[in-house]
């Protein structure tokens, strides 16, 4: 298990299946049953139509940085002994934007639009955390 000190998400029952695949080392989804797009942070209702009816979908994690952003300093906040942290945001292959950490990488890697593809940090027997690493 990995050594995370940063707050971690409270898991509620709109996003546990998210979390619970994630625990398993693959991405799901939803997916709208009514106009067929992929959002992301899960939630009851499609982002873009507002319907109820939806498919939890394994979908490929693979995408590209959209933005991002490197945490060089952090006294006396949670992520103070994890810099420098890339932050980054993701399109995903299926849509969706969702922010997360780019982990192993160098500077050059950083770059709008770079492949990135998803891997996991298994932080305790509940969370486990979508990180991006950049594609081989």
């Amino acid at each position: 298990m990995g050594k995370i000190h940063r707050p971690l998400p409270t898991i509620t029952p709109d996003h546990e299946r998210f979390w619970q695949a994630a625990k398993a080392h693959r991405m799901e989804l939803q997916k709208c049953d009514r106009c067929g797009r992929f959002w992301y942070y899960p939630g009851p209702v499609c982002h873009y139509c507002s319907s109820r009816e939806f498919t939890w979908t394994p979908v490929s994690g693979n995408g590209t940085i959209y933005s991002y952003s490197v945490l060089e300093r952090a006294k006396g906040n949670p992520f103070e002994g994890d810099v420098p942290i890339a932050i980054v945001l993701v399109r995903l292959e299926e849509g969706p934007v969702m922010m997360s950490n780019l982990v192993d990488y160098q500077p050059d890697d950083l770059r709008i639009d770079a492949p990135v593809t998803v891997t996991y940090e298994d932080v305790d027997e509940q969370v486990t955390l979508p990180v991006f690493r950049p594609a081989a």
